[in-house]
């Protein structure tokens, strides 16, 4: 009798050495209906002194907001301390236009344009309703969070009109931004990356590199998602 469980149990332990060795999935149960492909590569972990609400690439510098609603530019690639602008405004949320940086005010339904040299304001949209986190600037309109609807709002930045509602497949935002195909966005407490149509059709979704993601950018193919421990990880898919 025992040499009958032995085979089965020394089969099931190859199988889940065999699939961990491939390296293309997130789970080893591969009847597992949730089991999803391994579809990035963590190019480098990033470790900063703060604790990334939301990110923004400018160019030259890796832009955040932290839990403290300090508006911060970082080195990308070490994660070093490059400049900190004085805002002074409760922020949640922060994107880059080409030009300046545009923020969200933390839980409200408020968006201000300041200026990337010296954080001085340039201008405040204030919509009718929303509680506002992360946010990104793609194509000439801005992506926003909206915590009240769950739903990422488009919004042209010349009016504050909201020009349509992205509805989201996960309980909740921590991260947004848009690749120029596909428009992406986490939520922390499934631990998931979503990629979505422009409509909110789920495309994929991944498990975040981290268990507290926080944060999201893209830039000329690479994606920053930031981590409440400190950490931001560099992520390429291929």
């Amino acid at each position: 009798m025992k040499a009958k469980h032995t085979a089965p149990a020394l089969l099931a332990v190859f199988s889940l050495v065999l699939l961990a060795a491939c390296n293309d999935r997130l789970f080893d149960n591969p009847l597992d209906p949730d089991a999803e492909l391994r579809a990035y590569e963590i190019l480098s972990t990033i470790q900063t002194d703060i604790v990334p609400l939301d990110l923004t690439f400018s160019g030259d510098a890796l832009w955040a907001v932290d839990a403290g609603s300090r508006v911060v530019a970082l080195n990308h690639n070490s994660g070093a301390l490059i400049r900190e602008l004085d805002v002074q405004l409760p922020a949640g949320g922060i994107a880059y236009d080409g030009k300046d940086l545009w923020l969200s005010v933390r839980d409200t339904p408020q968006l201000v344009q300041v200026s990337i040299i010296n954080g001085s304001q340039i201008r405040m949209l204030k919509l009718l309703r929303g509680s506002f986190g992360a946010l990104d600037y793609f194509s000439g309109r801005l992506y926003v969070s909206d915590r009240l609807t769950n739903a990422v709002l488009v919004v042209d930045p010349e009016n504050g009109t909201i020009e349509r509602s992205i509805p989201q497949p996960s309980f909740a935002i921590d991260g947004v931004c848009h690749d120029g195909a596909s428009l992406w966005t986490i939520d922390a407490t499934q631990m998931k990356l979503f990629r979505l149509t422009a409509s909110g059709a789920l495309v994929n979704q991944y498990q975040t590199p981290s268990r507290n993601p926080s944060g999201l950018a893209f830039a000329a193919g690479i994606f920053w998602c930031g981590d409440r421990t400190g950490k931001i990880f560099k992520l390429r898919f291929p």
